[in-house]
């Protein structure tokens, strides 16, 4: 009931737009895929813009279509019955989220919710489907996501289980920079809130302020408003293996 408020409240239709296949050929995901397959997926796909804040699904809605980020970041975040808010996963620029409903014909796990202003490329469930019985290539590139989010929940549940608040700070922090190449720049800026980064971990914020006010003691991290910075990206991996 609380999603479905939030969602009637914030959410915003946008209208589809035209969008040249040059200005997202070079995204990643359409990297591995047939010149003419990528052709198709752009004829079929819409664009659709949201604002901070503003929710793309809700949790339980069933799924209509599989979305690519253009700009901005993404949040997909489940909330119990208890109304507690833990964030299952953030996407970025080039990244596709919540693939598995489209192969399974089940409903969302998660909101998706725009941390950013976020312009998304969206392909419409049947369309995409019908795609993905033509192109190999494409159902073994949605299979892969599935897999990796499987991959990727099953480590975040060791990590809740067998390692405390401060490594799994250092881990998700890392994991965070994966998209960004080490040479590009000495320090990774990272746009996230310290409640953000405790609903990622399932910790406390209280938690969380404690043990980045100490890495930043450690010049591992420098914390900002809404934004935390890495300072020292091997240091870090280190506490992440103590």
């Amino acid at each position: 009931m609380l999603v479905s408020l939030l969602q009637t409240e914030n959410k915003v239709t946008a209208k589809a737009k035209p969008m040249s296949i040059h200005n997202v050929d070079s995204l990643d995901f359409f990297n591995n895929l047939p010149l003419a397959v990528s052709k198709k997926l752009h004829e079929q796909s819409e664009v659709m813009s949201f604002r901070l804040g503003e929710i793309i699904f809700a949790q339980d809605d069933p799924a209509q279509g599989i979305y690519l980020i253009v700009s901005g970041r993404v949040k997909i975040v489940r909330i119990s019955q208890e109304s507690h808010e833990s964030t299952l996963c953030v996407r970025g620029v080039g990244e596709y989220f919540c693939p598995a409903p489209i192969l399974d014909q089940g409903n969302h796990l998660g909101s998706a919710i725009a941390l950013t202003r976020v312009t998304l490329l969206v392909f419409q469930k049947s369309a995409f489907l019908e795609l993905c019985d033509e192109s190999l290539e494409l159902l073994a590139l949605i299979q892969g996501g599935c897999f990796s989010e499987v991959r990727s929940l099953v480590n975040r549940l060791e990590s809740l289980m067998f390692r405390g608040v401060r490594k799994r700070i250092a881990m998700t922090l890392i994991g965070e920079t994966s998209n960004q190449r080490p040479e590009e720049s000495v320090q990774f800026e990272l746009m996230i809130t310290q409640q953000e980064l405790a609903n990622q971990i399932d910790a406390s914020r209280e938690s969380v302020c404690r043990h980045l006010s100490r890495l930043q003691d450690e010049q591992l991290v420098s914390i900002g408003r809404g934004r935390i910075i890495i300072c020292d990206r091997s240091g870090l991996e280190k506490v992440a293996k103590e």
